[in-house]
């Protein structure tokens, strides 16, 4: 099962350099590998250089995603323990009876 994230990515246009955007990111929680804080975003969040209609107080969190031999990572809006909150929520747990 995927679970729904708010991915942070960098504007690819090259008339408006360090310019970012938020776009939903779907991602499979048995792949994610590690998650960590992200203060570089958070500080660039605070000064206002991030998409309109965040919060300065919202802290965000880099995905490091299993990819085979290598990794990918992602920056998502929300603090670590939110994020693995909510990537532990889709994932089956046994049950002791």
């Amino acid at each position: 099962m995927l679970v729904r994230l708010t991915e942070v990515c960098a504007n690819g246009a090259v008339t408006t350099p360090n310019s970012y955007m938020l776009r939903e990111v779907f991602i499979n929680p048995e792949h994610v590998i590690m998650i960590r804080e992200e203060k570089r975003i958070q500080e660039l969040n605070e000064r206002g250089m991030l998409s309109d209609g965040l919060d300065a107080n919202h802290r965000f969190s880099k995905l490091t995603i299993n990819r085979g031999h290598t990794g990918t990572e992602i920056v998502v809006v929300g603090a670590p323990d939110l994020v693995e909150t909510k990537l532990q929520k889709t994932s089956k747990q046994l049950l002791r009876g």
